[in-house]
């Protein structure tokens, strides 16, 4: 029986593949470059290094997840609440709520975390299911699973790389790497050994990467990495690291543990003295149990979860689709936009940028794309065309040149999608703006030869039948490197007069060369001649002389229209934008510099650079650093780590493989819905259905709403528990001596509110109104609002002083009712019929909550203000909250479930005069307050 290795252990790990010569590869790998390995070699090696696979992490069962939402202090505390209720005191009404309240909230937090991760599962399908290798010299198809390092495999186009591999042998080799590194264009291979040990994924040339795919080509290749030891490898044992918690989560797990210790200790303290005043045991427990019922806002998980469920709709209709609600508030708190460059800050796609005829730049042209925003579609571009094309013959060869000396063409004329390599089809795109349609110009002048592109040659040249009859009957297209053209041109074609070509136009013309590629432009120059006769298709390269030059231009992938002023807003809300791409430095500065990322302080570093840095340099200059070039996965999960060790809270876009282990680290993930890949959307919190980085912004706007009503809800429920534990705490602790000075009666009267009262506030009369302040407005200046590096936390120390003076005031109209109920109501009722004093004290505090949630609406203004009525659905729900609570004293059934009475009018005067009054003093406080800081 085999044994296989489950490790899938490296025993090459220090190996630098690309520096190594051909010949130490083969001798590092024991492998044979002619025949490959022997097949009992390969046993071997599946022995010691395992097969070439991913293994899969074992994920949580739903079970454990459902069971780990009892695993909170405060839950604990409430099953701790229940036990008391229905097994030492009976209370078998209280327990039953304090389950149901148990279950429901767990569910909804079973339901936040229950999603399958499927990245791995992404990741494992995109192994080639089988593949051509070389054993025993001899060739054979297996399964890839079964490869191993030292086989010797052959690759043509179409398929997909089975696992790392040196390039051995090479024909005009070409491979799509987007999905690791991010970038679209095919990627030049070559067998030559490179010199630097350090060098940038994207640029090692004699590599090939497991999961790329070969467009143009042959090659033999010799494996060196298989399974996890493959680039793709490595970035699938990122994305299986442990989620860190959202900042959300962190401060409710910690306002959670601080609630549950001053609940414990007042509980304690209460059940203490009341025993000690001689007070019955199960009694005393009642009270222990509403304090713990009290001191927890059972609704909280609640309100929060459908508050941020609202908010995710609401980003759902701005092309932003959010899988973890509790990443809705932390796009509130984003410091740092850490971005892909190709497809979200660009459009993903080469246009055509600058046209020059002869030496002379089309201005018009460009022009035309600036008024535009790039739409060669409209109309408008009629007036150019008769403008310029019709007076320029240089420019009409150019762009004939460009469409008929081209392999690209549309696919479907409806919706005009180009199929081909991308330079190719900006190029058919240019020819279309000037109304030269590809297939007509081919029905006019037919291809007839062909001399195909290579990256040796750097030109291409196709010859083209004009005449039947007259002389001349061809013509021959020529494009390629500016450099490769313009030595082979003897003339130059300007306007629509042809001359021998000057030392002076030869200058000119490197010159132009030179800015567009100093503008990160990818640059291509056209020629023409005409022929007589037909060339043999084996001598067409000697054709390729005393051409006459036409022309040159320079694409780029441009930046999207809209990214200009989204960029202007997170610069205006102190949010910073920093690139991370695969992208060449040069490319990715100008583009920085054209969207404002740059500044004119920022510095651009590549992959070799960062490469250099140590954690401690990188933690000190990330500041200064605003765009990284060539950067490998691992370099992208590094710069967020950075970021976050200078309290930054950072989102993190991207769309390939490559940018899973990122989109992981980061606080907010954020993958492209269009061009994304599966592994990026199942490693993110946010997909944005239109991979437009304006999308971004307006998230971030949204979260930072949602942030703000949370901080409104979350502050409002708290002061209203602390009222609640305030009222059970001073009426228990001190109210006998307190009632003995009104009466001059010892003794201990009633509990103000039992746990069944309790609940029904925090739940109805409280969770009502915190789910409508969830939704409120937002105030006009939220995005002119500065992103703090580290967030204030919700409950700090200042806002923790805020809702204790808060909770107090509201507890003074309920303590009022409490001690002076029985003297005010003692012509009306029995001081014995305690449900009469318990549902006035009751009734008070939830009006005076209900009003208090008015107190809210707005950060630096009171309640006395224009708009205060705002949010109709607050008013809704403050009314239905009365209604409700007017339901549970009136109605017989939900009297015995309350332990309410009946109220008269006379009660009532009190009850409204007791919830007024606390609600005013807060806002008195709180518009002094205001003034001061405002001054």
């Amino acid at each position: 029986m085999k044994t296989i290795s489950k490790n899938n252990i490296n025993p090459y790990s220090n190996t630098v593949w690309h520096a190594e010569a051909i010949k130490n590869v083969e001798h590092i790998l024991k492998t044979n470059i002619s025949s490959g390995l022997s097949e009992k070699e390969a046993e071997e090696k599946i022995k010691e290094v395992g097969f070439n696979e991913l293994e899969e992490k074992k994920g949580r069962s739903p079970l454990k997840i459902f069971i780990s939402q009892f695993n909170d202090f405060m839950i604990w505390i409430l099953i701790a609440a229940a036990f008391v209720s229905g097994v030492i005191i009976r209370e078998i009404t209280d327990a039953i709520v304090i389950l149901i309240i148990l279950i429901i909230n767990s569910a909804l937090g079973f339901t936040q975390e229950y999603r399958a991760e499927k990245a791995l599962q992404a990741l494992k399908e995109l192994a080639s299911p089988a593949a051509t290798v070389i054993r025993d010299g001899k060739e054979k198809n297996i399964s890839s699973k079964s490869l191993v390092p030292g086989d010797l495999i052959k690759l043509s186009p179409g398929d997909l790389v089975p696992a790392d591999c040196r390039i051995i042998r090479e024909t005009n080799l070409q491979t799509d790497e987007s999905i690791l590194t991010g970038e679209s264009l095919p990627v030049d291979k070559t067998t030559d050994t490179l010199k630097k040990i350090h060098v940038p994924l994207g640029d090692k040339k004699n590599m090939l990467f497991s999961g790329t795919t070969i467009v143009k080509g042959r090659c033999m290749a010799v494996l060196v990495g298989t399974g996890k030891n493959t680039e793709i490898g490595k970035i699938a044992g990122m994305i299986q690291e442990i989620e860190e918690p959202t900042p959300l989560q962190i401060e409710l797990k910690t306002i959670g543990k601080k609630i549950g210790i001053i609940c414990l200790a007042v509980s304690g303290i209460v059940f203490l003295s009341g025993v000690i005043k001689g007070n019955e045991l199960a009694e005393m427990f009642l009270v222990a149990v509403d304090l713990a019922v009290a001191a927890i806002p059972e609704g909280l998980p609640a309100v929060v979860t459908v508050s941020l469920a609202l908010g995710v709709q609401k980003m759902a209709k701005n092309n932003a689709l959010v899988r973890k609600l509790s990443s809705v508030e932390t796009l509130g708190g984003v410091t740092v936009i850490c971005t892909d460059k190709t497809g979200t800050l660009t459009e993903n796609r080469m246009r055509i940028r600058k046209i020059y005829s002869g030496v002379e730049e089309v201005s018009e042209y460009e022009k035309f794309l600036k008024k535009y925003n790039s739409d060669l579609s409209t109309n408008k571009k009629n007036i150019l065309i008769t403008k310029v094309l019709t007076k320029n013959t240089a420019l009409k060869f150019l762009v004939e040149n460009s469409v008929l000396c081209n392999d690209a063409y549309y696919a479907n004329k409806e919706d005009r999608k180009i199929s081909g390599d991308p330079t190719e089809a900006a190029l058919i795109e240019m020819g279309s703006f000037f109304s030269l349609d590809k297939s007509n110009l081919e029905s006019k002048k037919p291809r007839i030869l062909e001399e195909p592109f290579d990256s040796t040659r750097k030109m291409m040249t196709t010859i083209h039948k004009i005449s039947k009859d007259s002389s001349p009957s061809y013509i021959l297209f020529s494009k390629g490197a500016p450099e490769i053209i313009l030595q082979r041109c003897s003339k130059i074609m300007k306007n629509d007069i042809v001359a021998e070509i000057s030392a002076e136009d030869k200058e000119k013309l490197k010159n132009i060369n030179s800015a567009l590629a100093s503008g990160a432009m990818r640059n291509l120059a056209f020629a023409f001649k005409y022929l007589d006769h037909l060339p043999d298709s084996k001598s067409i390269k000697d054709e390729e002389t005393n051409l006459t030059y036409c022309g040159i231009v320079g694409m780029i992938d441009p930046p999207r229209p809209e990214v200009y002023d989204a960029i202007e807003k997170c610069k205006k809300a102190n949010i910073e934008v920093i690139m991370a791409t695969g992208d060449h430095k040069l490319t990715a500065k100008a583009i920085g510099k054209e969207l404002g990322i740059l500044g004119e302080s920022g510095r651009t570093i590549d992959g070799e650079q960062f490469d250099a840095l140590t954690e401690e340099q990188l933690e000190k200059q990330i500041s200064d650093i605003k765009i990284f070039a060539r950067v490998s996965p691992s370099n992208k999960v590094d710069i967020i780590g950075a970021l976050k060790k200078n309290n930054h809270i950072v989102a993190m876009t991207g769309d390939g493989i490559n940018d899973a282990p990122s989109l992981k680290k980061a606080d907010i993930g954020v993958a492209m819905g269009i061009t994304g890949t599966d592994v990026s959307k199942e490693s993110s919190d946010m997909i944005l259905t239109d991979d437009n980085f304006a999308t971004i912004v307006k998230a971030v706007r949204e979260g930072r709403i949602i942030y703000a009503n949370l901080k409104k809800f979350i502050l409002f429920l708290l002061s209203c528990n602390i009222s609640e534990v305030l009222l059970m705490f001073i009426s228990i602790v001190i109210g006998d001596y307190v009632f003995y000075l009104f009466t001059g009666q010892k003794g201990f009267i009633y509990i103000p509110l039992l746990p069944v009262q309790i609940l029904w506030m925090n739940l109805v009369t409280d969770g009502l109104p915190a789910m409508a302040l969830g939704v409120d407005p937002p105030e006009k200046n939220i995005m002119a609002r500065k992103a703090a590096k580290k967030r204030e936390q919700i409950l700090s120390k200042k806002r923790l002083f805020l809702t204790m003076w808060q909770g107090f005031i509201l507890t003074l109209g309920s303590l009022f009712i409490y001690f002076t109920g029985p003297i005010l109501f003692d012509t009306h009722t029995s001081i014995s019929d305690t449900k009469i004093f318990q549902t006035s004290v009751f009734t008070t505090l939830v009006l005076t909550q209900l009003l208090h949630t008015f107190n809210y609406r707005f950060e630096k203004r009171g309640i006395f203000n224009k708009g205060i009525f705002g949010n109709k659905y607050l008013n809704l729900a403050i009314v239905l909250s009365i209604l409700l609570q007017v339901s549970i004293i009136y109605v017989p059934l939900l009297q015995k479930v309350f332990s309410t009475a009946s109220l008269n009018l006379y009660h009532w005067i009190f009850i409204i005069i007791g919830s007024v009054f606390p609600v005013i003093i807060i806002n008195f406080i709180n518009e002094i307050m205001y003034r001061k800081s405002k001054n």
